[in-house]
């Protein structure tokens, strides 16, 4: 039983890595925005750090909910810096 429930703390940890990682990305693609004179983008950006610090590591329902809308964003902002 122990070694289940240790798999189950990796996989936690490996999943708010993640939303960590996919944070990092939208906060790049706004960091663009804003350098490219793109007002909305400063707020949004810190908008996006504090929810991302503010997200609780243990809750594995949170961290996949956040990682599910930075996903969407993450994509959102992709398609415009490609031009799509």
């Amino acid at each position: 039983m122990a070694a289940e429930q240790a798999m189950w703390h990796v996989n936690d940890v490996v999943a708010f890595d993640a939303m960590r990682e996919l944070s990092v990305n939208v906060q790049s693609h706004l960091l663009d925005r804003e350098r490219d004179g793109d007002g909305s983008a400063r707020a949004e950006l810190l908008e996006i750090r504090r929810a991302t610090l503010a997200v609780d590591g243990y809750d594995r329902d949170a961290v996949d909910a956040f990682s599910q809308q930075l996903q969407r964003r993450d994509a959102e902002l992709a398609r415009v810096a490609d031009g799509r």
